[in-house]
């Protein structure tokens, strides 16, 4: 992993962290549906959940945001650093883009850098980015223009665009495929590595050298991966998330009650359930006749344990905020609403799992939040059948 994605990686982490800390300064919107119109500007940075953001206006400062939906068809004179499931920008950014995401789609002006870990990123033919692409898309796609540097680990790239240095997808020895069409034009450099498929137009042009980086595993390439592979695991536990709040949003303060409330009684029916059930699998399957419900049963377990963490995350994320509110400003983020979840959502998934991934006792912790989150589940379906 390269320098500049560490320091990406950096930045946004420290961006989400601090968010609380500088909050006074910035205004914070929440709603079901946020819209900044045509003509509205937002004095300094503003920090927005919702499920839909659109902004239609103008933002001063930096838009920090966490929301499905994310499009900009206005101007944002600082940086957008979002976590979304879908981001489309039309308009302006002067400032950089650094966005976690499921696709991206951008057709505007980013004047500096964009940052964009995910699964899709667009870079459309009226799009233009000034500085640096910094791409973790599985799928890249750039029909645009980049004055800067390309640096990337898609598995599968296309470039019908113009760059304005080096293209450079050397970083891994991910097998990917690589397609240059006629009306791509790289003024620099093209590296790639030794397991890419290349296919290059015999009209494109290059002005550097074409040259394959060969590259041994070692130690730092494992690490790397396995960073990589805990970032796209972030990604995609808050797009399920984001999902499960969608469904749930008026169910979850009712698990978070009995999380709080019934703690106990919660982490029992839930290590029970995490114990017993593997036990009941077990001896259907060894009943034969029983194995399709066998079946059934750990496929079904293995989706609550997994939503019980989430559920936990935002048991977490909400309690923090709660203290943070009581304890510095009661009316700090009154504007989030009590109904808001995706801010406590992003910020459970992001120290939980951060917990879970300590050496030794990283499984113990998720074995407890999976077993309060699974018996908070277990205890509100018993409370509404009754």
């Amino acid at each position: 992993m390269n320098k500049s994605f560490k320091l990406f990686l950096a930045i946004f982490t420290i961006s989400v962290f601090i968010l609380p800390s500088s909050i006074s300064a910035t205004e914070l919107k929440s709603s079901e549906n946020l819209y900044i119109p045509q003509g509205e500007t937002i004095d300094g940075n503003l920090y927005a959940t919702s499920n839909s953001i659109i902004v239609d206006g103008d933002i001063a400062g930096d838009l920090i945001a966490f929301a499905k939906n994310i499009t900009i068809n206005g101007r944002l004179n600082g940086d957008l650093i979002v976590i979304a499931q879908n981001i489309t920008v039309n308009g302006e950014i002067n400032g950089n883009i650094r966005a976690i995401s499921n696709t991206a789609i951008l057709n505007g002006l980013v004047a500096r850098n964009v940052n964009f870990i995910g699964n899709s990123l667009s870079i459309g033919k009226d799009a233009q980015i000034n500085w640096d692409l910094l791409t973790g898309a599985l799928k890249t796609d750039i029909t645009g223009i980049i004055k800067g540097n390309v640096n990337g680990n898609s598995n599968t790239v296309w470039l019908s665009g113009k760059i304005g240095k080096n293209f450079n997808f050397s970083n891994s020895n991910q097998i990917r495929k690589i397609d240059i069409s006629p009306e791509a034009n790289i003024n620099g450099n093209f590296y790639y590595s030794e397991n890419t498929s290349v296919s290059i137009a015999q009209n494109a042009n290059i002005a550097g050298k074409t040259e394959i980086i060969k590259k041994e595993i070692d130690k730092q390439n494992q690490t790397s991966r396995k960073i990589w592979s805990f970032i796209y695991m972030i990604f995609a536990i808050l797009v399920i998330g984001l999902v499960v709040v969608s469904l749930s949003k008026k169910n979850i303060p009712k698990l978070n009650t009995i999380i709080k409330e019934e703690t106990s009684k919660a982490f029992t029916w839930g290590f029970l359930a995490s114990l017993l059930t593997p036990l009941a699998v077990i001896i259907l399957v060894f009943s034969i006749i029983g194995i399709p419900l066998a079946f059934i049963i750990i496929v079904l377990w293995i989706i609550l344990f997994y939503l019980a963490k989430i559920v936990f995350a935002l048991f977490v994320g909400k309690y923090l905020i709660n203290i943070f509110n009581k304890e510095n400003n009661k009316d700090l983020f009154h504007s989030l609403g009590d109904n808001n979840l995706i801010l406590p959502l992003v910020i459970g998934v992001i120290i939980l799992w951060l917990l879970f991934a300590i050496p030794y006792i990283g499984w113990i912790l998720s074995f407890i939040a999976s077993s309060l989150g699974l018996g908070a589940i277990l205890l509100f379906f018993k409370k509404i059948n009754y």
